[in-house]
């Protein structure tokens, strides 16, 4: 049987008396290393500070609405839908130019109520009026017309192709017309 040992006769040994220069050297390069290391951090955040916050960055502006209006005709033109959907998407692209370009509250109004309303497109110029006026009409006969899932390829596109004139014609006249406001002032 052997003896039992205790546990102080388990602990090891440590050398003897080390001398604490030894120990200073690796305080001194430590110290350093964490200063540097904290000056490197800081940097660092300082610095994605500046960028997120320091400079002022020029925000993109919102798409024109008739960026919006010509964007949203391709996208239908790609769709080839019948003729009924194509009319209502387009309604629905026209008026929703309408408000953005002109605040007019086309968008909100059921086609009954945008006709009955005397002032409505009044904020357009009035090249462009009666134009408007005709396409919106031809576009409610075919929403509204009987059957109207027939496929009239040429006649949507003729469509489209009106209210892609329009639109830029539009804008055009508006710009036209502020330039000349502007003279006059």
């Amino acid at each position: 049987m052997q003896p039992k040992s205790s546990i102080l006769d388990s602990i090891p040994q440590l050398e003897p008396d080390i001398p604490t220069s030894a120990f200073a050297a690796d305080d001194v390069l430590m110290a350093a290393i964490a200063i540097i290391g904290a000056v490197v951090l800081l940097a660092g955040f300082a610095w994605l500070l500046w960028s997120a916050y320091g400079k002022k960055r020029a925000a993109t502006p919102p798409p024109s609405p008739e960026a919006v209006a010509l964007a949203a005709l391709d996208e239908l033109a790609r769709e080839r839908l019948p003729l009924r959907p194509c009319a209502l998407r387009m309604s629905f692209i026209l008026r929703s130019f309408l408000a953005g370009q002109t605040k007019d509250t086309a968008l909100y109004e059921t086609h009954e109520e945008f006709s009955l309303r005397m002032d409505s497109l009044s904020s357009l110029p009035e090249s462009c009026q009666y134009d408007m006026r005709c396409l919106l009409e031809t576009l409610a006969e075919q929403k509204y017309a009987a059957g109207g899932h027939e496929e009239n390829a040429e006649l949507a596109a003729g469509l489209m192709a009106r209210a892609r004139e329009l639109v830029q014609r539009i804008t055009a006249e508006q710009a036209r017309e502020s330039a000349e406001r502007a003279k006059e002032k």
